[in-house]
């Protein structure tokens, strides 16, 4: 049983975006339907890092977050997906996506 995904992309690294079919095939994946997907932008302390915007462009996930705030799964079709922007050198941002997944975590 899987709880969640976590998916870290090296947001300097813009040439290697499209080799992100790995999450579009667990995306299309029935049995993870309900299973929150966070994906990590890292690097973001260095510049010329992609922006959030650009990332989910880029990764085709542009209409599908839902949102860094609570979703009711109970009541939706929704798959829970969001994307955080970090640092994992400066300690910055993935926190709060982890936070943002535990809640969907029973």
């Amino acid at each position: 049983m899987v709880d969640a995904v976590v998916y870290l992309v090296d947001t300097l690294d813009k040439d290697r975006f499209p080799e992100s079919k790995e999450l579009a095939a667990l995306l299309a994946d029935e049995s993870l339907a309900k299973v929150p997907f966070l994906i990590l932008g890292n690097k973001i302390d260095i510049p010329y890092a992609a922006s959030e915007d650009e990332l989910l462009y880029s990764l085709g996930l542009s209409n599908f977050t839902t949102g860094k705030g609570e979703v009711n799964l109970a009541d939706s079709n929704i798959h829970p997906l969001e994307v955080f922007m970090c640092s994992i050198v400066c300690k910055m941002g993935y926190g709060d996506g982890f936070q943002w997944a535990y809640q969907y975590i029973k």
